[in-house]
């Protein structure tokens, strides 16, 4: 049988917070909709634009804050406490096309 997740954060306190996660991430990515942005190629030749940066950053920013004991896994800024019990996978722009 799996271990069970810790009590110290409920799944409701997880429910909240990816609810805030995507509401910041959507914040930011619509500022950019229908806007001419630069797309770069990171070293696998995906591309990535300004707002899947500063996306993510901002979901970093918003766990850290109220999840400091977790941990990060995110597309453009890479792992961040990975060892953790709880880990959130972040890829606020999904399928970027140049």
């Amino acid at each position: 049988m799996p271990p069970r997740p810790a009590q110290s954060a409920c799944p409701a306190e997880a429910i909240g917070l990816a609810l805030d996660l995507a509401e910041a991430a959507g914040s930011v990515i619509r500022g950019y909709f229908r806007t001419p942005v630069a797309v770069e190629d990171k070293a696998d030749t995906s591309p990535v634009t300004i707002a899947d940066r500063q996306a993510e950053a901002v979901m970093r920013q918003i766990i850290n804050q109220a999840m400091p004991d977790h941990g990060i896994l995110g597309e453009e800024f890479g792992p961040e406490k990975t060892e953790a019990e709880w880990v959130w996978v972040l890829d606020p722009v999904d399928g970027t096309k140049a």
